[in-house]
This record gives C-alpha cells, structure tokens and sequence, in this order.
C-alpha cells in the first residue's frame, strides 16, 4: 500500500463524519448488547454481576487489548478482575472463555448460512474455502468440548504439560459443563446474533462514510474471516486486520478505500479502548492492589 498513501490520505480527508459517527454509535451498540450475554454466562457461574459491571469490563477489556497478545488479549484482564469476586477462579476463567467462543460461533454460522445462501454468486473461490475450512474446525472444537468421552481419548498429550495437567482438566471441566445450560445457550447465541448484525452494519457504514459501497452478504461472508485472522498473534490484532481488510474487501471496493476502512475500523476501536480506559481509571472495583501482585 506504500504506493497509495497520497490516495488514501484524500479518501481519508473526505470521510463524512457523521456517517463515522453513526458506524461509532452502531459499534458500541453491538459492544453493550454483547455485554449482555457477558451478565448471563458469568451468572451461570454463580457470580453476581450486574449489567453495568460487564459493560464495564467489556470496555475496559477493549482498553487491555491495546497492550496484550492478540485481539483478545483483553479477556485475561477481565478473567483477571472478575476471579476476584468468587473463590472459584476457574468458573471466572471459564466464563471469559465461554463468551468469547459464543460470539465466535456465532460469527462463523452467521458466515456459513449466508454463504449457503449465496454459494452460486460467490466469484472469489478462497472465501468459500476459507469459510468452509473455519466452519469445519469450529465444527470440531464445539464436538470436542461437549463430548467427554471424545475429549478423554486425547488426555494422554497432558501428560505433555504435567504442571497444568490438573488445571487443564479442571477448565475443561468447568467449560463442559455449560453444555448442560441450552436455555442460557440459546440466549446466548440471540444475543450473538443481534449484536453481530449491529457489527456488520457498523463495517457498511465506516464504508458509506468515504462513499464506498459493500453489500451486506459480502460482510455477513469476508468478516468473520478478517476477524479470526486479527486473533493471530500480535497486539491487538493491528496490520493483521489491516491486511485482511484490504485482500478481502479490496476486490470490491479498491485496495485504497479497503485500506481507508481499515484505518476507520482502527479509529473506532481506539476510541473505544479509551472510553475503556476512563472506565478503568474512574472505577476503585478494578484497580490492581499489592496484595494481587504479591
């Protein structure tokens, strides 16, 4: 893209701001809906949360995920803060993990119905591919953690890790047994589904701000790609979703504006790691004590 900085800077120059400001207003919707579904599987680990305090957390893991591996380095930090409210670290643990994988799965069906859907019309053979190949090993996982007899035929690799063996088995444990919950799952999966649609449309809009049109099936397809390649290691998921932006949007609305959305994309979660750090720093519950580090 170094040969397209002066195209981008103009793109950029043009950006309606208040189109970006309603893609910031739909993205922090898709954010607190989210944090909802946090409340629910954190209750069901019988710790008491209210909404506030996973709004909170949810920003606030936003805000962490600036300085940790990957783009979910911000959920050791909530696991973190919400271990503190029980003497049942592991369910804390769990309950992180748990959410996580929910709003992944949800995003990865929501990509494999509309590629169902769509199949026909699909130009670009690596999407398919691609989609088919994350919708199988998300397949394969969900299949593992809720079989344990399955799961119990791989339990010799802990002898591998004899140190967390114990550990390891306790958080599969834990997180097995959510299994068990299909009213909270179901829940759960709604709430993904809602606030994933508020995700997407946030994307569709940071486009409409430079004057870019992306249909809405080619999100619902090329974005849950993108974000499972910004879960690769680096911090915060930064050039990894940057360059996925541009090699799976570009060939629908140029390489400069894919890369100017991209750059939008950042803008936003910037923003909002801030509001996450104004939360942290104005709330006394998480900040860390001596005691902790000690």
């Amino acid at each position: 893209m170094r040969d397209k900085y002066g195209q981008i800077a103009a793109v950029l120059k043009d950006t309606r701001l208040s189109t970006f400001g309603i893609a910031f207003l739909l993205f922090t919707t898709a954010v607190t809906i989210a944090s909802l579904r946090l409340k629910l599987i954190i209750e069901a680990q019988g710790i008491p949360a209210t909404f506030l305090e996973a709004v909170s957390l949810t920003f606030i893991g936003y805000f962490f995920n600036n300085f940790l591996p990957t783009a979910i380095g911000g959920d050791m930090v909530k696991a973190y803060y919400l271990s503190r409210k029980t003497h049942e670290k592991m369910g804390a643990v769990a309950s992180i993990f748990v959410d996580r994988l929910i709003g992944l799965i949800t995003m990865i069906f929501m990509a494999f119905v509309a590629l169902l859907l769509v199949d026909s019309e699909i130009m670009d053979p690596m999407v398919r591919y691609l989609i088919y190949a994350i919708t199988l090993a998300s397949a394969a996982g969900l299949f593992f953690m809720a079989n344990k007899g399955f799961a119990r035929r791989f339990s010799g690799i802990l002898s591998l890790v004899r140190p967390l063996e114990e550990k390891l088995r306790k958080a599969y444990n834990t997180v097995h047994k959510y299994r068990h919950r299909k009213a909270l799952l179901a829940q759960s999966l709604f709430i993904s589904v809602i606030s994933q649609i508020f995700f997407f449309f946030s994307l569709a809009m940071l486009a409409a701000s430079i004057g870019s049109y992306i249909p809405a099936k080619e999100i619902f397809l090329r974005m849950p790609i993108v974000s499972m390649l910004s879960l690769l290691p680096s911090i915060n998921g930064l050039g990894l979703r940057e360059g996925a932006t541009v090699v799976f949007f570009g060939p629908l609305i140029g390489k400069a504006n894919a890369f100017t959305v991209s750059i939008l994309w950042l803008a936003v979660l910037l923003i909002v790691s801030i509001i996450g750090g104004i939360v942290y720093g104005l709330s006394p519950q998480f900040k860390m004590k001596m005691k902790d580090i000690k």
